[in-house]
């Protein structure tokens, strides 16, 4: 009976520290650095979480994957499942175009493949099982393409809800022609496609940007060619109706997303009366009512006209509270960086282009569209590749947090100078293997879990290796 009770207390004992452990350290795996894009953690749940990521290197080095890995409470990697882009022939060429996550645990990836030689373009949805740990590949639609060079272009968007995923193939238009997109609109809870139409336009313009509504409506802005002065016109598309949209005066969308107030359904969007400079594209922001068609308000922000080389600017994330409508974005620019080869008493100096991501800021406008206040989230810029966005997103019941670096570096969107951390007074309790505070942290992959009250995040520890670290909050 002794015996019997020693090992009750050992479990008991065991089982106890587990609970309390604050941090747990994940073993290092592979992760090709150079050649692994857009890793996003996926299908959360208490037991298991997994990481997607995208191999499409053309090349020598080809290769053209979906990759998800499994890992178990402790972080540590338990499974390892690819799955190729589908292909028509040697000469075919890919482009991945995002995911969606189903409410039955099941994870869809969305691909396009066009060869030349075949002379068509198509997009297929692959999709993960959690349960089966397996593969289906389903084919969504076929066009037919000229060439390589006149194969037309594609996109994805979500929305707002994350409940619709909209696909646009924008065919490529011959000079007299009409244009013609194909619009695909899938519902993520079920990842099937809930209506697609082709829109043909014979006016001069050409179809830009577009966003999807969390009504599951299209957006699609649409300008004169090249640098012809027109006044840019948007068009909204359901699966029963078409509406243009238009405006007294030139003006020209150039970032934006769909919002909704209540029921209504509004656009956040940076815009311009230029489309000659990159550097004026973004030089005001915009509140529209959808049903109105009318600009509630139009303000210009001085952010980015000293943001030498400016590329463009990413909406991140937008968040409504309080009666106020917070957009976080992102800017990317090109920069020259110098570098020396070369040996002897007169090397070589060079100067490579490169993106930088940042500044990034956060616009706070009222549900009327008056701009409160601009707030820099004090990123520093790096030229990195898109692998490290400059800030990470995450909701904590209700309240918004950023990451910027490091598991430290988590700060309340209300004291970006983190001295109010609140329930994010993390500390470093425990012997991390690797090295305290050692590896680079990717900025965008942190998620709650409420169950367990912390923190995920993923790091990269040496040029080829990632390890996941989870935290408890305080």
């Amino acid at each position: 009976m002794r015996y019997l009770y020693a090992i009750i207390l050992i479990f008991f004992f065991l089982t106890n520290s587990y609970a309390q452990e604050e941090n747990l350290y994940g073993e290092k795996f592979e992760f090709e650095t150079s050649n692994e894009k857009d890793p996003s953690f996926v299908l959360l749940d208490n037991y298991n979480h997994y990481l997607l990521t995208n191999i499409n290197v053309d090349g020598v080095m080809a290769g053209h994957q979906i990759i998800i890995r499994k890992f178990d409470q402790k972080n540590n990697l338990v499974g390892n499942f690819k799955a190729d882009f589908p292909t028509m022939d040697a000469n075919s060429l890919y482009k991945y175009l995002g995911f969606a996550e189903s409410q039955n645990g099941k994870l869809a990836t969305f691909v396009e493949v066009h060869s030349g030689r075949a002379n068509k373009s198509e997009i297929y949805k692959i999709e993960f099982d959690k349960v089966t740990s397996k593969f289906t590949t389903t084919l969504l639609a076929t066009n037919p393409i000229i060439s390589l060079m006149k194969s037309g272009s594609i996109s994805l968007e979500k929305s707002e809800n994350g409940r619709f995923i909209a696909i646009n193939f924008k065919k490529y238009r011959d000079k007299g022609l009409a244009e013609k997109n194909q619009i695909i609109v899938i519902n993520s809870s079920t990842l099937e496609v809930v209506w697609q139409k082709e829109l043909s336009f014979e006016d001069e313009f050409t179809s830009q940007n577009f966003t999807v509504t969390n009504s599951g409506k299209v957006i699609l802005v649409r300008d004169m060619k090249g640098s012809k002065k027109g006044i840019t016109y948007l068009v909204s598309i359901s699966e029963k109706s078409q509406e243009n949209k238009t405006f007294e005066s030139p003006i020209f969308f150039n970032e934006m997303k769909s919002i909704s107030i209540g029921p209504e359904e509004y656009l956040v969007a940076f815009n311009s009366t230029s489309k000659n400079f990159v550097e004026d594209f973004y030089n005001s922001l915009m509140l529209y009512d959808l049903k109105s068609g009318k600009i509630l308000n139009n303000t210009k922000i001085p952010s980015f006209a000293s943001v030498k080389g400016l590329r463009e600017v990413v909406i991140r994330n937008v968040t409504l509270q309080n009666n106020e409508i917070n957009i976080l974005v992102e800017a990317k620019a090109n920069v020259l960086m110098g570098s020396t080869t070369g040996y002897g008493a007169r090397p070589i100096s060079t100067s490579l282009d490169k993106m930088i991501i940042g500044p990034s800021f956060m616009f706070t406008i009222t549900f009327e569209g008056q701009l409160k206040a601009v707030k820099d989230l004090r990123v520093n810029p790096v030229a990195e590749t898109e692998l490290f966005p400059s800030f990470g997103f995450v909701n904590v019941r209700g309240a918004y947090y950023i990451t910027k670096g490091n598991p430290g570096n988590i700060y309340s969107l209300n004291d970006l100078n983190g001295r109010d951390m609140g329930i994010y007074e993390l500390r470093m309790k425990g012997i991390d293997p690797y090295g305290k505070g050692s590896g680079k942290y990717l900025n965008q992959l942190v998620t709650y879990f409420p169950d367990k009250n912390s923190i995920l995040q993923a790091r990269i520890v040496n040029s080829n290796e990632m390890s996941l670290i989870s935290f408890k909050i305080n």
